[in-house]
């Protein structure tokens, strides 16, 4: 995703890249709705849907602890258990789940600079907007991944337990935890922004004089590491989040759940209940970002040199 690159603050040629993908600034560069999916199924394929996996099981309480997950699902399913919940539903969210973001974040961006808003306030904001509208896209999907994953029984594609779910508590199942999905997505990418903001801040600074002001592929890398890790200040609305959608005997509203893990804080401890997961989660968000901003980035800076060497001088 460009917007991880030169369309933060922290770069010093912003304004040239108000659209995505650091060309035309005009407006949104249409390469993206290709490199924007294969970054992040490759990620999603390469071990990240794996990651997410364990952090959801964690959070939603599933294992008591990654080892006990990880070893049940390689009994369980083999191979497969790497994959536990990702064919259909998490193959499909990775084919669209971020193309809201370069679209919003994009747009919105470039409409709070024009009107003269301060170009770090514009890109948290923008990656706000951009997070809340991926929260209500990809709610479904993350839900039926996550009834999957946190059922021990279920095997790695189980579709009869979707079905099931469904037939029981109505197709409005499907949509449970939206609103606090919304929430916690709008938050999590304003955290990332501003914490990549700040590591490419930090990059910059570190130029000798004379060297172009422009981060190094390494430099995106880390800086998306730092980003993504950054984001973690908001583990308790992701704690919420899994909970929400967690596969139940008996379903439960999003303040019920709300009131049992709170009534659970009291017992165990705030930080014990929801700040569980917390390593994984830190370690997936910080893998997904390096891919949107590391492999992300040079996709398309190859892609954008390969087309600008065969116009004609």
């Amino acid at each position: 995703l460009q917007q991880f690159g030169p369309t933060f603050a922290a770069r010093g040629h912003l304004v040239e890249t108000m659209g995505l993908g650091g060309g035309d600034a005009g407006g949104v560069q249409w390469e993206m709705l290709v490199i924007g999916p294969i970054t992040t199924v490759g990620e999603m394929v390469m071990g990240g849907h794996w990651l997410e996996m364990l952090k959801v099981q964690r959070q939603a309480g599933t294992y008591p602890s990654y080892f006990g997950a990880a070893r049940h699902m390689w009994t369980e399913l083999g191979v497969a258990g790497f994959y536990k919940g990702f064919w259909p539903w998490g193959f499909a969210q990775g084919c669209y789940k971020g193309l809201p973001v370069l679209f919003t974040q994009g747009e919105v961006n470039r409409r709070l600079q024009a009107a003269g808003v301060e170009k770090q306030t514009a890109s948290i904001a923008a990656g706000v907007t951009a997070g809340m509208v991926q929260g209500a896209m990809i709610a479904p999907t993350q839900r039926l991944k996550t009834i999957i994953s946190t059922n021990k029984e279920a095997g790695a594609v189980s579709t009869d337990l979707i079905a099931q779910v469904i037939k029981q508590e109505g197709f409005q199942t499907v949509f449970k935890g939206l609103g606090v999905m919304v929430i916690r997505r709008g938050v999590d990418w304003g955290l990332r922004f501003y914490g990549k903001g700040l590591s490419d801040q930090y990059f910059l600074s570190q130029k000798a004089p004379g060297q172009p002001k422009k981060l190094s592929a390494t430099e995106a890398f880390l800086s998306g590491i730092f980003g993504g890790a950054f984001s973690g200040i908001n583990q308790p609305l992701d704690v919420w989040v899994a909970n929400c959608q967690k596969h139940r005997a008996v379903p439960l509203s999003a303040g019920g759940v709300l009131a049992e893990l709170a009534a659970e804080s009291r017992v165990k401890g705030f930080f014990a209940v929801f700040f569980r997961g917390i390593e994984m989660r830190i370690l997936h968000s910080s893998y997904h970002t390096a891919w949107m901003a590391g492999l992300g980035q040079y996709i398309f800076d190859v892609y954008k040199a390969t087309q600008d060497a065969s116009k004609p001088k």
